[in-house]
């Protein structure tokens, strides 16, 4: 019963402190979707900042995305990065799951392209330098992005970049005890127009998905559009399966070099692939990158928003965004049963210890 016990008594400590919802007064909303929102919350301790992200279990239980949830607290917790969003804590209550990180207000990559049609080349390949240590951090832990987006980049005050959203990342078991070498998987996931073709094809796939989403990402970068897109998902799996990506020849050989061995449609032979870190390194596009000098943030970044810690204004597309979402559930007629926090496994409940003990019997009775 002891290790049951532990099992369902999470507790995220930061300066052994436990944190609820009570921790966080509420400032304002800066995101809304089909689970839930996205709030600019202040710690009442420390004052600081932070987004919250609020996620109504109800629903995530109907469209079955309660493993994404506990995935995406996994990797928060075990990976750091400069490149990755910083995690704070995690909890949940009767109706919705927490998560409180670090509030980014630069706003996305998806904003600033929406804006701004194209980026130069001397941009993109920051941003990319950056993506790729993100991603090294990820596959190094036997972590696979699988959702590498323009709107899953956002930009800090200081114009630097972070991965977020973690929910479609899947951690591969090890095949060895030194974890060199990773089990491979087969779900089909991921947006259309960054999905590898092996992944359409319903291949076994590993880490080398993440280096194609980054060969279109760099495309559109330059370009203002992904290099497959198509209106038609069917005409734009056959592109992604058949089709060679078209370049524009303003864009320097080095760099095109970079896109298509980005996109190579065997895995094997893609950069990237497999495990060798250094080799992406060492291409010639990235000749003059102290990759040192970036890891530790010491470049002046092209693009600097403009922009006060409070402020959400970057968030170009954000009125749209809530738009698209008119309505939740509502917390007030859910009606959870007690057995239904289990399925939430790792979030510290806001309960007493009778309260463990009884979900413990529950658990006991079923099996």
């Amino acid at each position: 019963m002891g290790n049951q016990i532990k099992k369902l008594q999470f507790k995220r400590k930061i300066k052994n402190k436990e944190f609820s919802r009570d921790n966080f007064q509420k400032l304002k909303t800066v995101g809304k979707g089909s689970f839930g929102k996205v709030y600019l919350v202040q710690e009442e301790e420390t004052r600081k900042i932070f987004a919250m992200k609020v996620l109504n279990k109800k629903e995530m239980i109907k469209r079955k995305q309660v493993k994404h949830v506990i995935t995406e607290k996994k990797i928060l917790e075990r990976i750091k990065s400069p490149f990755i969003i910083d995690y704070h804590s995690s909890f949940q209550n009767k109706e919705k799951i927490f998560f409180v990180m670090e509030y980014l207000n630069g706003g996305d990559l998806f904003d600033r392209l929406s804006i701004e049609k194209f980026f130069t080349e001397k941009r993109v390949l920051f941003y990319a330098a950056s993506i790729i240590l993100a991603l090294q951090t990820m596959h190094k832990h036997g972590a696979i992005y699988r959702d590498l987006k323009p709107e899953n980049i956002l930009i800090d005050s200081n114009g630097y970049i972070k991965l977020i959203d973690f929910g479609l990342s899947r951690i591969l078991k090890s095949k060895n005890k030194r974890k060199t070498k990773y089990q491979k998987c087969k779900t089909c996931c991921g947006t259309v127009e960054y999905i590898a073709p092996e992944v359409i094809l319903g291949q076994k796939y590993g880490i080398e998905v993440d280096y194609w989403s980054l060969g279109i990402l760099i495309y559109e970068m330059l370009h203002g559009r992904p290099p497959f897109y198509s209106e038609n998902k069917n005409v734009m799996y056959e592109k992604i399966i058949y089709d060679d990506p078209k370049i524009s020849s303003s864009v320097s050989s080095e760099m095109q070099n970079l896109i298509r061995q980005l996109l190579n449609k065997n895995p094997e032979k893609r950069l990237g692939s497999p495990y060798q870190f250094k080799n992406i390194h060492d291409h010639p596009v990235f000749i003059d990158l102290d990759w040192q000098k970036l890891y530790e943030k010491k470049y002046q970044p092209e693009f600097i928003p403009k922009s006060n810690e409070f402020d959400n204004s970057q968030f170009n597309s954000q009125q749209a965004f809530q738009k698209k979402s008119k309505s939740l559930l509502d917390p007030k007629k859910l009606n959870l049963e007690p057995i239904e926090h289990l399925t939430f496994k790792g979030f510290y409940p806001i309960t007493n210890n009778t309260q463990i003990l009884k979900n413990v019997q529950k658990i006991k009775n079923i099996h």
